[in-house]
């Protein structure tokens, strides 16, 4: 499916206000209430839109500490090790990556207790090798956003 520029605008107006209700949606695009809704059914069919979800305060919650963590992985297990590591609450991210490291994660934590028990977890994996950790000072930029402009 391709997308067009009504699609953009629909795509992002939900982006920022995934509440937003189809007829407002509609009353800003100057177009009727069954379109919208025709094309953001189509939208989420074709994948565009995955998922409805509030934004959480990190730092209201206590978990306003942020790590990365490199991990290094025996020769063809990253992916394994990868796989594994979806089901730990402290990650926020993993990806796949080129350089020294296998994987990167991205952590969110309460503290740096948090952090030695998750290393310490992390570690025992098997088909790990080693892990390096940066702690965030500050967050400068967070996004949740994505430019779907052309």
């Amino acid at each position: 499916m391709d997308i067009d520029e009504v699609d953009r605008k629909i795509l992002a107006i939900l982006q920022v206000d995934g509440r937003a209700a189809l007829s407002e949606i509609a009353r800003r695009l100057d177009m009727g209430t069954a379109t919208i809704h025709e094309r953001t059914k189509a939208l989420e069919e074709e994948g565009y839109i995955r998922d409805y979800r509030a934004v959480l305060d990190p730092e209201l919650l206590g978990r306003n500490e942020v790590g990365f963590i490199r991990v290094e992985t025996m020769a063809g297990r990253s992916s394994e090790v990868a796989e594994r590591l979806v089901e730990v609450t402290p990650i926020q991210e993993i990806h796949e990556v080129t350089g020294d490291a296998d994987l990167l994660l991205k952590v969110r934590i309460t503290d740096r207790q948090e952090m030695t028990d998750l290393l310490r977890e992390i570690g025992q994996y098997e088909g790990v090798e080693s892990t390096a950790t940066d702690m965030a000072l500050r967050s400068v930029k967070e996004e949740h956003t994505l430019r779907i402009d052309e």
